[in-house]
């Protein structure tokens, strides 16, 4: 099959384009991820998200909506224990992503599907991305993009200095909590392409890749956008020929070019 007749198989073509909109989706919360230095905060809520779509799989609800909300909430409990500080946020964040990969595993074994279905959730699966997935990540993206747009000054700013931004009027906890549900629905729309285990990788290295290149923000943003369309398409491409695991591969081919910019970085 040659490459263009990819595009006429209708599970690919969804791929693709939802591939290439949560690629836009995630390189623009990556940024802010990476400035705010949440990795480990954005790894906890990517883990959780498994135990909400095993609720909405088990009680025959869409596992979107359910993952969705579960994620959202334990993204508000891990921000709260951060600032509040009584509880170290590693430990809190270790608890929970354990707790919800072990709800979510006792939840899905009693389906008869259990092998696949933990697969699927787990590592992703392109073939179950619909068009009314579709549409969901489309309405998402731009209403994310819109958000960020509207707030990137003060956001930049809470990201540097919240406490001085606080000072400066600027309502600080709404937009805390605002990028902390943006971050954990993004996640839960990209675990069809990628699986909750890969989702965090996918939020952290476009940013992680970008500023071994690039300093200014623009640049930063714009290089992340450029390296996750590519990858993105790249290890689908490769996933379809070679019967490969889609997440797993875009994940490997993204940290490769990681590796190899900072290696090159220090040989040149």
């Amino acid at each position: 099959m040659s490459f263009l007749d990819i595009f006429t198989v209708p599970f690919m073509l969804n791929a693709f384009i939802g591939g290439l909109l949560v690629s836009v989706l995630l390189s623009v919360l990556s940024f802010f991820i990476y400035v705010k230095k949440w990795s480990f905060i954005n790894v906890g809520i990517s883990h959780a998200a498994f135990g909400g779509l095993a609720i909405g799989f088990f009680a025959g609800i869409n596992p979107t909506l359910t993952g969705s909300i579960f994620a959202v909430l334990v993204g508000m409990l891990i921000g709260y224990i951060s600032k509040k500080g009584k509880i170290h946020e590693d430990l809190t964040i270790g608890i929970l992503l354990s707790f919800s990969m072990a709800f979510g595993v006792v939840l899905i074994s009693f389906s008869n599907n259990y092998n696949s279905d933990l697969f699927a959730f787990l590592f992703g699966n392109i073939l179950t991305i619909t068009k009314e997935d579709l549409i969901y990540i489309s309405i998402f993206t731009v209403f994310t993009i819109g958000f960020l747009l509207k707030y990137f000054d003060k956001i930049l700013y809470c990201c540097f200095d919240e406490d001085l931004a606080h000072i400066g009027a600027v309502n600080t906890n709404f937009l805390y909590y605002s990028v902390i549900t943006l971050k954990a629905i993004a996640t839960v729309l990209s675990i069809k392409l990628v699986g909750s285990i890969l989702s965090a990788a996918m939020i952290i290295l476009p940013a992680a890749v970008s500023s071994q290149l690039a300093w200014h923000y623009k640049k930063i943003i714009t290089l992340s956008i450029i390296f996750s369309l590519i990858i993105v398409s790249a290890g689908i491409i490769l996933s379809f020929y070679f019967n490969l695991p889609s997440g797993s591969t875009i994940v490997i081919l993204y940290s490769i070019v990681f590796f190899v910019i900072v290696l090159g970085k220090r040989l040149f």
